[in-house]
């Protein structure tokens, strides 16, 4: 992986597609639903996204986390989404994508990776079987600010420190920090200097 998609500013980020897609407009929709989170649906537009495990149980093992990686890789070809990081634990998972210029479907993105992962665990993984699902509700911030989305970016690198997985986030390997550190140390060590991560408020009680 290269290092972090650069930061465009918000005014650019709003007004201005990625190239070739210049003639479309950038479209958003709030949904809500109950017993759910609400989503805002929002084309062209930078994503941070939890989902857990049902009752957060720790379910996910090394072939569950490569089948939800490459099922979410799927979607996002499918869905012209572009994945930027993530880290997979043993019950949750958090994601930095950048969504669709031409169509709001952040729904439907996620419950195509999450039904073909689900799909391969109840085949595969025993523990599931006493299970009424394998996800939980899912959780997404639209990120507005540059400073937010590196705090993200941060929080969502250290995450298997905060939980004690591992003492060195860069010795994670489910996670997309343990390929930008040996690729890109001194930039990923700037971005945690420079963007704090302490005062981030995410669904991570897990």
């Amino acid at each position: 992986m290269e290092r972090a998609t650069p930061w465009r500013g918000v005014k650019r980020f709003w007004t201005k597609p990625r190239p070739g897609v210049a003639s479309k407009m950038l479209t958003e929709e709030y949904k809500t639903c109950v017993h759910t989170p609400p989503h805002l649906d929002r084309s062209g537009a930078k994503y941070f996204i939890t989902a857990s495990a049902f009752g957060r149980a720790k379910i996910f093992d090394d072939k569950s986390k490569e089948q939800l990686l490459l099922s979410l890789m799927k979607a996002c070809s499918n869905y012209s989404w572009e994945l930027e990081d993530w880290v997979i634990l043993d019950n949750h998972y958090h994601i930095m994508v950048a969504s669709s210029e031409d169509r709001t479907d952040l729904s439907a993105f996620v419950n195509e990776y999450h039904k073909f992962t689900a799909l391969f665990m109840n085949k595969n993984v025993p523990a599931t079987t006493s299970l009424p699902k394998i996800f939980n509700n899912y959780w997404d911030t639209c990120i507005t600010f540059e400073k937010s989305y590196y705090a993200r970016l941060n929080y969502l690198y250290h995450n298997p420190v905060k939980h004690g997985y591992v003492e060195k986030a860069e010795e994670y390997v489910w996670g997309s920090y343990y390929h930008r550190y040996r690729r890109t140390k001194a930039y990923v060590e700037r971005l945690k200097k420079d963007f704090p991560f302490d005062r981030v408020e995410v669904e991570d009680d897990y």
